[in-house]
């Protein structure tokens, strides 16, 4: 038994359903205590990328970019409390797991951006209003990649706080890319863009 002090129960299909919050599941369920980290549990080394996500409020794409985070190696996930709902059932869902691998964060914008000033993180924020194209860009680390909501974008709060303030440039006819879509396709770049300039 390998939780010998825990209570098991057989119940109707729509109980688990309504735990899981979807009827995709796999028909078990088992309810646990979510350890949600602080600012100083994440590890700020020279080689640190964080990702910062604001005002983002779709549960499913915040898994999907915990998700992609872990795996590329992120050492950790802040967002920030305005407008970005709590960890739900289904963000630890759609993170495949990898939220129990990666500090994730909740915290107010004015406790993120001091935390990031005085570990000196270089914050490179993308947005539909950047000047600079992605492939344009010298990334410098530690650094922290900020994304915002696809309705309402960054705060201005973060955007004054930023170094850069990138885009990615459009090739085709949809003017804009899911969020989680933008986070791997940016975190692939930087990460190509370091294993260039420092090859191990």
């Amino acid at each position: 038994n390998l939780f010998p002090n825990s209570e098991i129960r057989v119940v109707h299909p729509k109980v688990i359903a309504s735990i899981c919050g979807s009827r995709e599941n796999q028909g078990i369920a088992i309810e646990i205590d979510v350890n949600i980290r602080k600012l100083d549990d994440i590890k700020i080394e020279n080689e640190s990328v964080l990702i910062l996500l604001d005002r983002i409020q779709d549960v499913g794409n915040i898994g999907n970019i915990i998700r992609t985070s872990e795996f590329f190696g992120c050492s950790g996930v802040i967002l920030t409390k305005s407008e970005t709902p709590n960890i739900t059932p289904a963000t630890i869902k759609s993170s495949a797991g990898a939220f129990f691998h990666i500090p994730v964060v909740r915290e107010r914008s004015a406790k993120i951006i001091n935390f990031l000033r005085e570990r000196g993180l270089k914050t490179y924020s993308f947005d539909v209003r950047g000047k600079t194209s992605i492939f344009d860009i010298k990334f410098e680390k530690p650094s922290v990649l900020c994304f915002g909501g696809e309705e309402k974008g960054i705060s201005e709060e973060i955007l004054r706080s930023s170094d850069a303030i990138i885009k990615i440039p459009q090739f085709g006819k949809v003017n804009s890319l899911n969020v989680a879509s933008t986070v791997g396709v940016s975190l692939g770049i930087y990460i190509f863009q370091m294993k260039k300039q420092y090859p191990s």
